[in-house]
């Protein structure tokens, strides 16, 4: 295992608690839902040889506390959080790998701050606005029926429902390779509670402005390529990576297992994610 330097951040409304370890190209990890900075733990110690890794809880999650626990939740400020961290870290752009909510979060960065970012990596972000007839109001039952179930039947039923509607619960599906600890089941169950009550809606009323990603893009030289798992592409974050990929004119990439194929494989997604990296220069 690496060596791990831990650090608190503070950032208008919240402190962030973040990470850093290897040597390199500085490479940003975002997690998504119900996650925090150990869901890279595994992936990130095995990337650490040919990068400096900078993982972290994003507000409202884990040991990055909120000022206003109250707070709305808005994909702009997470993104802000990112530019300040990056901004204190580095001065050169970054490689940025976003998973599910966390790709939302990139793709906002790479529009507002693209002098920021080398390239980013968005693993099955999921914009709905990337969609089409009846597999967008598919999508948008999803999530409302999330927001509604957590709301009606409770934390556990609702989440697990809804893992099932991304391909987490078929008989099937892999689990993380390491088991959590009790103290990160925990801070896993408490980020739950607020993914289904904050984020949830807070990423369902994201206006995605692919206008303003491609104006980006073309004057810079950040690049976006969109990725999925090789067992996700029947669900529908996956759908808007094929979609993002596919309105960008870019080649999508495929990544070990399912939504959370860091967790299930981390050492093959690695070498996938630095084969990736390597060939976007």
């Amino acid at each position: 295992m690496s060596t791990i330097r831990t650090e608190m951040f503070v950032v208008p409304g919240a402190s962030i608690h973040y990470e850093v370890r290897g040597a390199g190209p500085v490479l940003l990890m975002i997690h998504g839902g119900c996650g925090d900075a150990d869901v890279f733990l595994e992936v990130a110690d095995q990337l650490a040889d040919q990068y400096t890794v900078i993982t972290y809880d994003r507000r409202g999650h884990s040991r990055s506390k909120l000022i206003n626990p109250a707070e709305d939740y808005l994909i702009e400020t997470h993104s802000e959080d990112v530019h300040r961290l990056l901004a204190a870290l580095t001065d050169d752009p970054a490689y940025v790998f976003g998973s599910s909510s966390g790709a939302v979060i990139g793709l906002d960065l790479t529009m507002r701050y693209p002098g920021q970012v080398r390239a980013l990596i968005p693993h099955e972000p999921p914009l709905l606005d990337l969609l089409y007839g009846d597999e967008r109001l598919q999508a948008k039952m999803i999530m409302e029926d999330l927001i509604a179930d957590h709301r009606k039947l409770g934390l556990f039923p609702a989440f697990f429902k809804f893992t099932s509607s991304i391909g987490l619960q078929d008989d099937n599906s892999p689990s993380p390779s390491s088991p959590p600890s009790d103290e990160q089941k925990e801070r896993m169950i408490a980020n739950m509670e607020y993914f289904m009550a904050n984020e949830a809606p807070g990423v369902l009323g994201y206006a995605f402005n692919l206008e303003q990603l491609q104006t980006a893009l073309s004057h810079s030289t950040a690049q976006v390529r969109p990725a999925l798992g090789s067992t996700s592409r029947h669900y529908f974050p996956a759908r808007s990576a094929e979609a993002l990929a596919e309105r960008l004119g870019v080649e999508i990439f495929e990544f070990p297992e399912n939504h959370i194929g860091y967790q299930v494989q981390p050492k093959p997604f690695a070498e996938r994610l630095k084969g990736v990296l390597n060939s976007l220069g």
